[in-house]
């Protein structure tokens, strides 16, 4: 579990501190577990989407600063917002998400980034019902402040073959 995402490794942890299988001395707090779980999912999904955007545009994803992620917080927060009210009405699908997450994230194999892009999707539209996964992209490619953000990290050797990227244009930000 070495190259796997901090969070889903908390998320694993956090499946197993819920777990029946759990051991009788732990004095964990069932609704912080769920909190936290709840907190994990939403920034591996934000994680997520960071590799996807740094893959696209072939980046260092260490390059995407703090703005481009706080931009990415603020983009997401009407989604996270029908995240937390299913939550809410479907607690059983926290624990469903999560165990899809560290499944597919944990497994080994050579179209284990495929799967997780897929997994992803399939979250975004099976369980939040959230079917235009354009809109999302499009708003990634529209909003000023992540514009700004991709285009402090992309190298000036990139930008200047910048019709590779339309949505990237200098005159877009």
């Amino acid at each position: 579990m070495s190259n796997v995402s901090p969070y889903t490794r908390v998320i694993a942890e956090c499946l197993h501190s819920l777990s029946d299988d759990k051991q009788d001395d732990c004095a964990c707090d069932t609704k912080q577990v769920m909190q936290l779980l709840i907190n994990m999912l939403q920034g591996r999904m934000l994680e997520h989407i960071k590799e996807r955007v740094s893959s696209y545009y072939k980046i260092e994803q260490d390059a995407l600063n703090e703005e481009f992620s706080v931009c990415l917080i603020e983009v997401f927060a009407e989604i996270f917002g029908l995240f937390r009210n299913k939550f809410e009405e479907m607690p059983w699908l926290v624990n469903e998400i999560a165990k899809r997450i560290v499944e597919a994230e944990t497994r080994n194999g050579s179209k284990t980034e495929r799967s997780i892009n897929q997994l992803y999707l399939s979250i975004f539209c099976k369980y939040f019902e959230y079917k235009n996964i354009e809109k999302i992209i499009s708003t990634l490619q529209t909003d000023p402040r992540i514009q700004r953000a991709i285009i402090s990290a992309i190298p000036s050797t990139v930008l200047s073959n910048s019709e590779q990227y339309p949505a990237l244009s200098r005159s877009s930000v």
